[in-house]
């Protein structure tokens, strides 16, 4: 499945959960670096997602933020179940090619 297809149904799954997804431009600086994920902020749930990473990259930082989630008992498309249990077998790697050059 395309990632833009793929975005979606997990934007959709992220509805579900009440989880707001945010596209954001991530700092890295000497002083930290914000990689994305779930945070809460207040009585809401947010996903942040870095802008500045390709497709697949966007994609799967917004899957391991939901990944974390309870999910038992959450309809899931086979196609979106398919891609977070893999995402438990691969992880996140820091260097990762989903950064652009």
């Amino acid at each position: 499945m395309d990632a833009s297809r793929l975005w979606m149904f997990l934007n959709e799954l992220a509805g579900q959960m009440g989880v707001e997804v945010r596209l954001e431009a991530l700092t890295d600086d000497e002083d930290y670096a914000a990689r994305g994920g779930l945070c809460r902020l207040g009585r809401r749930l947010v996903a942040f997602v870095d802008r500045r990473l390709t497709p697949e990259g966007r994609t799967r930082q917004l899957g391991l933020a939901l990944k974390g989630m309870e999910l038992e008992g959450v309809y899931l498309r086979p196609a979106v179940r398919e891609f977070l249990q893999g995402l438990e077998k691969t992880g996140h790697a820091e260097g990762n090619q989903d950064w652009p050059s």
